[in-house]
């Protein structure tokens, strides 16, 4: 595996910073003619604890290379081999703001993915620059740091092809096959917010850069492959072919980098109901991906929030559905002021 598992998990950030400030029916008195309320304005900083918990389903694309010819004429061809599994996990989300800076840390852990054990941490910082117009600048930069680690305690894999002409089965037998993958990926952003005249509405075009620093360790104590005529082996015949691989143990370092295009959007109802999206194209290598998250507040403290993601890699493709509780930490009495602002313009 060449990369496993990334993070294509920035996955639970930015989703309902300001989601505490939600719309509070009150009945109160009109205010007298001459008053003019307070507008209502959003806390100096906030702070959002979300554990979370759900699914994910894993493409995982293996590349290797299969023997071709006869024994002493043996040339090699890269093919690749497709694994397709799901499994449960969860972890853990903070994220805060004061004033037009933001922070959100991302833990997580999937405990058994295509026999894998992926654990990762993702730390992101933003910064809006407000202006008196409809467009703010936004600048941000991240760090991602992923584990994974994949041991098939047997390993097979058959292969189909044209054989010298005739139709063969090749059969791959590996006793035990252990991958350990570590990515570290930095990706500063750069965009632009454009404010949308309806409720907090409001869309983010942006360019981002995602380098990628990739460890691969694998190890296996070998084994063999055997190509056979088909039905030859059915009928208990010799293999066209027999090679013996030997055991191996190996360290690769691989780069990436990636220009990514796309926007965020940001949609809700005085921020009791709210959605958030991300759409991103990786014009390096072609691939998509589509992020929505929803959140319900409950009151001014507590609320609900669920996660979606498809995203394409180079070697994966994930699909993620997580869902978890969300806890606020807000100024002291913000809450009750803005109870009052709200009553006054009743």
């Amino acid at each position: 595996m060449k990369k496993s598992i990334r993070t294509t998990f920035f996955f639970f950030v930015v989703f309902a910073l300001h989601a505490a400030v939600s719309a509070i029916p009150c009945h109160a008195q009109e205010p007298e003619p001459e008053q003019e309320p307070e507008p209502v304005q959003g806390p100096d900083w906030l702070i959002v604890l979300t554990p979370t918990g759900g699914w994910l389903n894993n493409e995982t694309t293996f590349r290797f290379k299969v023997p071709q010819g006869a024994s002493g004429e043996i040339e090699y061809e890269e093919h690749d081999a497709t694994l397709a599994d799901d499994g449960w996990g969860g972890g853990f989300t903070m994220m805060g703001f004061y004033k037009w800076v933001a922070l959100t840390n991302v833990f997580f852990v999937f405990p058994e993915v295509n026999q894998s054990a992926l654990i990762g941490n993702i730390t992101y910082l933003s910064l809006t620059i407000p202006t008196p117009w409809f467009v703010e600048p936004y600048l941000g930069t991240g760090f991602v740091v992923v584990s994974t680690d994949t041991d098939y305690k047997s390993f097979k894999y058959t292969l189909r092809q044209d054989y010298s002409g005739r139709d063969a089965v090749g059969y791959a037998d590996f006793t035990a096959i252990s991958v350990d993958n570590r990515v570290i990926a930095p990706f500063p952003k750069v965009g632009l917010k454009l404010k949308i005249p309806v409720q907090h509405w409001y869309v983010t075009p942006f360019y981002s850069y995602m380098y990628e620093f990739v460890t691969t360790h694998a190890r296996s104590p070998g084994g063999d492959v055997r190509v056979y005529f088909e039905g030859d082996k059915e009928a208990g015949q010799t293999p066209q072919l027999e090679v013996e691989v030997p055991s191996f143990d190996t360290v690769l370092n691989k780069e990436y980098g990636s220009h990514l295009l796309g926007a965020d959007f940001f949609v809700d109802f005085h921020y009791f109901l709210q959605m958030r999206g991300k759409v991103y194209y990786n014009t390096n290598y072609d691939l998509w991906t589509v992020r929505l998250i929803g959140s319900m507040m409950l009151n001014e403290w507590f609320g609900i929030s669920a996660y979606f993601e498809y995203s394409q890699k180079i070697t994966v493709t994930n699909t993620y559905f997580l869902v978890g509780p969300a806890f606020v930490i807000s100024p002291p009495g913000y809450f009750e002021e803005m109870k009052k602002k709200r009553k006054a313009k009743k």
